[in-house]
């Protein structure tokens, strides 16, 4: 079930609960009020369209994905469509909620985020269906039922599509038919985050962020079990403050592998041998972004920060946005962009943190990081607006 925004700054750890807050839930940690800036940039939306209903008020990591010449984009409730990445125009629609797969649910629920390969587009959803569909007219290939909600994007690489669902199991999926080729089980903890780190491919391996505070490494073909390392650990007289989800999509630069942890720490380690080269007092379950020599954080309070990958060593941070629900950011141009819970989106200079611009772009508000594609930002809000921005 959703969580309503308001919970500010227990959000993250609420969403992990299948109980819903009514939006009238007074704030537990007020937001900071909205900076004074002087808006220098031009950032105005270069063209703008809708995607059904979005993903309203509940959870989601429901993303847009760029590729060749088209922008694709989803709703909650099961509208999937191609545009063209320049002008905006619509060039085909499917309606999911319309289909036999779908009859016997009151939505398709679409959660994780759209990946673009092979052709098609392989996406999953919070009804236990992973879905692949051509990118070429929108026509439907395959459905499969996977155990647990697919609340966070798929990998796919060397002909599978490879989903971490909320009951803890990654599952391997053949790309071209949707037949299972293997699955691999890991035992939850009583009290997780309603969020799933999206996996990532790497030498023939697949690492995934775990609920039980530990990165998960298998192997691509067959689904063994490589190794895990331990990122976080469980402190705390509450379920609550034992959390310790791995919810971020690991981040490799090189042959070092970046990983934070809620209630936990950011750490870098080798990629091959698992040596832990530093770690630092950084929580969060936000995905990190880079520009290939700082790693930037969006942690559980909304602050944002600046780490030198190869140190640790903190670069910059700006806490002006307290307790706003700020989303993961992204690296676009000379800016890093990020949006907030009341639907407006920052730009801050990435090498000193000093917050250039700011805009609203929808009331609903902003729940999930941007996207760069060249020199467009594709922005998607609650409400389903979505819009390309260039780089100012």
């Amino acid at each position: 079930m959703s969580v309503r925004k308001s919970l500010n700054l227990l959000l993250p750890a609420l969403l992990g609960l299948s109980i819903a807050a009514c939006s009238s839930t007074p704030d537990l940690a007020p937001a900071s009020p909205l900076p004074e800036v002087g808006n220098t940039l031009n950032t105005k939306a270069r063209w703008s369209t809708s995607i059904g209903n979005g993903v309203g008020e509940y959870y989601s990591q429901l993303k847009p994905v760029v590729e060749g010449d088209r922008v694709f984009a989803a709703s909650r409730d099961g509208m999937l469509a191609a545009y063209d990445k320049e002008t905006g125009k619509r060039q085909w629609q499917l309606r999911l909620d319309k289909l036999a797969v779908n009859e016997q649910q009151r939505s398709p629920r679409i959660a994780g985020g759209l990946v673009a390969a092979y052709g098609n587009l392989y996406f999953g959803s919070e009804n236990g269906l992973v879905y692949a569909v051509s990118q070429a007219d929108g026509d439907l290939l395959w459905t499969q039922t996977v155990a647990g909600e697919v609340l966070a994007a798929p990998a796919v690489d060397d002909g599978k599509v490879v989903v971490h669902t909320s009951a803890g199991n990654l599952i391997a999926l053949d790309s071209s038919t949707g037949v299972q080729q293997w699955q691999l089980r890991n035992e939850q903890p009583s009290l997780t985050l309603r969020s799933q780190a999206t996996p990532v491919t790497a030498g023939g391996a697949v690492l995934y962020g775990r609920a039980d505070g530990r990165l998960g490494i298998a192997l691509l073909a067959n689904g063994q079990p490589v190794r895990d390392t331990r990122i976080a650990n469980p402190r705390g007289a509450t379920e609550l403050e034992r959390m310790v989800d791995v919810a971020a999509k690991p981040v490799i630069l090189g042959d070092i592998l970046f990983t934070i942890a809620y209630n936990g720490q950011l750490t870098a380690h080798q990629l091959i041998s698992g040596q832990e080269l530093w770690k630092r007092q950084y929580q969060g379950s936000q995905d990190l972004s880079t520009d290939g020599r700082l790693l930037y954080i969006s942690d559980s309070r909304s602050h944002l920060f600046a780490v030198d990958a190869r140190s640790g060593m903190e670069v910059w941070s700006n806490t002006e946005l307290e307790n706003r629900q700020l989303t993961a950011s992204v690296v676009f141009g000379d800016y890093l962009v990020a949006g907030d819970a009341q639907g407006y989106l920052y730009w801050f200079d990435s090498q000193t943190g000093v917050l250039k611009s700011l805009q609203r772009i929808d009331s609903k508000g902003l729940y999930v990081a941007p996207i760069v594609a060249g020199n467009t930002l594709y922005v998607q809000s609650r409400s389903g607006d979505l819009l390309a921005i260039d780089q100012p």
